[in-house]
């Protein structure tokens, strides 16, 4: 195929070295399969965010060049040259900053972010560049699969406001004709950092990861609900899939403060972007019931994240500012939207995964 867009891969990783040597050579095969059908330039940048183990050396040993070297390094195969990069934080800075810097070193337009853990299909970064064409398009995230149960954990989410927040969680799956048609693409409530493709210029137009939610947690719903906020729109490719073994590096800390700074970064994500007074008032009422009921609910940490959420008001209140500026769709739009998505006779929506097992789905395989 000719007329295909040159393509920038970025993995942040972090004491990954392990899960770069088991999940790399996926990840540079489909490299090399979408040059193979496009002839066009193709990066792969990883982004060490301040690793102890030998992940440097080992990327040394295999043909990746530090980014700011002179030259190129490169893996031959079919097709264009596959060019090998890496960037190197001094410090442990987190996942939206490092997946920032990746983004503005990138080479080319496209860059498809994954996580470490991440195994993709050969077709995967075909199947996301497809729907670029759209110049609204911000992002495009694949069907993910867990690798150890082989249960579907990724796909299309939906977008809804109900007992004081915004819920972002719900999912859906297609039923009938696949969504994978780009004539009829279908929208999603945000698209996961670790396996979706984006338009650099307009990451970088909305200003990328915020870095307020570092180190971890709500970054890639934050940036999402901003781009739909601005006028752009997200997309759901199930034809575009990927194998992701679930908290390989997060699941390695202490899950007390995880669990802390998850719903820190929830609550500031909603007081950042919840600018319909009416919706607000209610967050704000629900609010305060979850915290008085937090110790009886056996939660009391929640009322930990609340005060850390708190104490960062002030940044927080002067990102609220520049967003209702720049905001160009309403909170009630987006949720209206997706409720007519719901209703759509060409999804199954559900809430659990046992809801999937009756539903009418089709898997990858079966669309072969």
């Amino acid at each position: 195929m000719t007329g295909l867009p040159a393509v920038s891969l970025v993995i942040p990783t972090w004491n990954g070295l392990a899960l770069l040597e088991e999940f790399l050579p996926s990840v540079i095969e489909a490299c090399h399969s979408y040059s193979s059908i496009s002839a066009s330039p193709i990066e792969l940048l990883i982004v060490d965010d301040g690793s102890t183990d030998s992940t440097l050396e080992w990327l040394l040993a295999k043909g990746f060049q530090r980014a700011d070297d002179n030259g190129a390094s490169a893996h031959e195969g079919a097709g264009a040259p596959v060019k090998l990069g890496f960037i190197a934080n001094q410090r442990n800075a987190g996942f939206g900053v490092s997946c920032n810097r990746g983004v503005r070193r990138a080479a080319h337009r496209l860059v498809l972010l994954l996580n470490n853990d991440v195994r993709i299909s050969r077709e995967t970064i075909y199947g996301l560049t497809r729907h670029f064409d759209d110049s609204q398009v911000f992002a495009v995230h694949c069907q993910v699969f867990d690798m150890k149960s082989s249960r579907l954990v990724g796909t299309g989410k939906l977008a809804g406001f109900s007992r004081g927040f915004i819920r972002v969680h719900s999912s859906y799956v297609e039923s009938g004709s696949p969504v994978g048609d780009a004539s009829r693409p279908f929208y999603s409530a945000f698209a996961g950092g670790g396996s979706a493709m984006f338009d650099r210029n307009k990451f970088e137009e909305v200003g990328g990861f915020d870095e307020l939610l570092s180190p971890y947690y709500w970054e890639d719903v934050e940036l999402s609900y901003r781009a739909w906020k601005r006028g752009y729109k997200i997309l759901y490719e199930p034809q575009a899939t990927a194998t992701h073994r679930i908290s390989s590096t997060i699941g390695k800390l202490d899950r007390r403060p995880v669990r802390i700074i998850q719903q820190r970064n929830r609550l500031i994500f909603h007081w950042m972007h919840l600018h319909d007074r009416a919706l607000l008032v209610s967050h704000l009422a629900w609010l305060m019931l979850v915290v008085v009921t937090a110790p009886i609910r056996l939660q009391p940490w929640f009322l930990v994240s609340c005060l850390k959420a708190t104490a960062m008001l002030p940044r927080v209140l002067r990102r609220r500012s520049e967003e209702k500026q720049a905001a160009r769709v309403s909170d009630r739009a987006i949720f209206a939207l997706f409720d007519k998505l719901r209703h759509d006779s060409a999804i199954f929506p559900y809430e659990r995964y046992e809801d999937l097992l009756n539903r009418p789905y089709r898997s990858p395989d079966d669309r072969k």
